[in-house]
């Protein structure tokens, strides 16, 4: 980035700031959004072609109809490509758009078939399925990449101690290994959801018309084959009637996601705050003021928690257009392809950059275990290992560890004295519980005792990490699969004839 196109901002930091980050933030403040068909003119380039390929298999259209009309499509590809085709707005969408272009180059004789057997009612449909389909194996291609980042210093961190917190107060003793691994178990529920969305959207509409079908003897299952869709969306009428409710089951996958990582981006400004300083964020991923030159502000973990709020709200709206409406095609629905496209273009870069954060993230490990100094993290523990030593119901141990906090005044943390004192006044011998006063001078011989599965206790996470890495390889495998399948069906369609 030259230095007269640098943020003003930016000659506070030491480091030059990410180009994709100043573009994440900024976004529509400076960025102009394409026309929402324009996105779609690939997708409706490859719908075409199957179409085309499936009217001459069944005698709608012969082969030289077949060939003027695949040579018209692949010569607007690469007009498009080089940035000499734009749409017409007086065409009112893309499917008009690309039946003028092909009617001009290969006659009205040839592009006025085009139209055959179909209405834009499933042409629509199809092109937003193809266009969220891979959008979501986008997306969890990111998602997987984070997880793995996540685990690969969950690795390098089993045995870094800090403070664990409820109502953002000191809680327990943890380590930050542990704290990784919440947001990579949770992330793998992200791609669980990823699979189901793209289940449910990789079924062929094509041929639905405008919802009851057509009188041309077309081939549905082929379209589906040529379009790489698992199968036909069988009622003619419910593919268009459902057309707001796939773009709907992608936004709750995006927001499943997005707020993952709204939590993990607080934790991450709350345990990097200056007074904190458990953290330090890169500064390649912060932000400066036009003021104030001392500021690091992290704006990117703040625009993704406004963008999640955003997204939030856009899947309540999905959600309710169809209230109301008819079986059938509804102009209603049409809102819906703006708010997912909007959807996929805010949020799309967001797990690519978090893991780029993380990855340039400082861990201060001795500023974390210094603070277990501080909150009384201890007594949970305290309180479980004299209920297991001195044989006695929870709930009095509980009130002996209760005691001993008070009695430890404002140490921070449980002093041996203190807990002496407070089995003793409890009519228990203090001698009994030797190892356990001698425990709590030793943070980690304390977390030593949660090993169970899940647990923050090293030998525990590393088996975790264990399980969560051999959960990540089937949502890895099958994102591969079905791109590579979606590849080949594309190939197949463009270069039909040609081979």
């Amino acid at each position: 980035m030259s230095d007269a196109k640098r943020p003003i901002w930016s000659s506070a930091l030491s480091a030059g700031p990410d180009e994709l980050i100043v573009r994440f933030c900024a976004g529509r403040d400076v960025m102009p959004l394409p026309m929402a068909d324009a996105e779609l003119l690939p997708f409706d380039l490859w719908t075409n072609r199957a179409h085309a390929i499936m009217l001459q298999r069944q005698g709608i259209l012969d082969g030289e109809m077949l060939r003027a009309l695949l040579s018209a499509l692949n010569e607007l590809e690469m007009e498009a490509v080089a940035g000499r085709f734009q749409l017409d707005p007086a065409l009112e969408d893309v499917h008009v758009n690309v039946e003028r272009y092909v009617s001009a180059k290969a006659g009205g004789d040839v592009g006025g078939r085009l139209h055959t057997g179909r209405s834009r009612n499933d042409q629509v449909v199809c092109d937003m399925r193809l266009y969220l389909r891979a959008a979501v194996l986008e997306l969890g291609e990111a998602v997987t990449e984070l997880v793995r980042g996540l685990l690969a210093q969950a690795k390098m961190h089993t045995q870094t101690l800090m403070p664990g917190f409820t109502h953002h107060q000191p809680a327990m003793i943890t380590t930050w290994g542990h704290w990784l691994c919440g947001y990579a178990q949770g992330l793998c529920r992200d791609l669980e959801r990823v699979r189901l969305a793209f289940d449910l959207l990789n079924r062929n509409p094509l041929g639905a018309a405008a919802a009851f079908g057509t009188s041309w003897p077309i081939d549905r299952e082929l379209t589906a084959e040529l379009l790489a869709f698992d199968r036909v969306d069988g009622n003619t009428l419910d593919c268009i009637s459902a057309r707001w409710e796939h773009e709907a089951q992608v936004a709750v996958t995006y927001a499943g996601v997005m707020n993952h990582l709204a939590v993990l981006c607080q934790d991450l400004m709350l345990l990097g705050h200056p007074y904190w300083g458990m953290l330090t964020l890169p500064e390649s991923h912060l932000t400066g003021s036009s003021i104030m030159p001392q500021k690091r502000n992290p704006d990117l973990t703040e625009v993704i928690r406004g963008k999640t709020a955003w997204l939030v709200g856009m899947v309540g709206g999905l959600l309710g257009v169809p209230k109301g409406l008819m079986s059938g095609y509804n102009r209603d629905t049409q809102v819906t392809k703006y708010a997912v496209l909007d959807i996929v273009r805010e949020c799309q870069p967001a797990p690519v950059l978090v893991n780029s954060l993380l990855a340039g993230l400082t861990v201060n490990t001795e500023r974390m275990r210094g603070r277990l100094q501080e909150g009384f993290l201890a007594a949970a523990d305290f309180a479980d290992a004299l209920a297991r030593t001195l044989g006695l119901p929870f709930r009095a141990s509980y009130d002996i560890a209760a005691a001993a906090v008070r009695g430890s005044g404002a140490a921070g943390q449980i002093t041996a004295a203190a807990a002496r004192a407070a089995i003793e006044e409890a009519g228990h011998d203090p001698e009994a519980a030797g190892a356990i006063l001698e425990a709590l001078a030793d943070p980690a011989r304390i977390l030593a005792w949660r090993k169970h599965t899940g647990a923050p206790a090293p030998d525990a996470v590393r088996r975790h990490i264990a399980v969560l890495t051999d959960e990540l390889e089937g949502p890895a495998a099958f994102i591969g699969a079905r791109k590579a399948d979606i590849d080949r069906a594309h190939a197949r369609c463009r270069d039909y004839g040609v081979e």
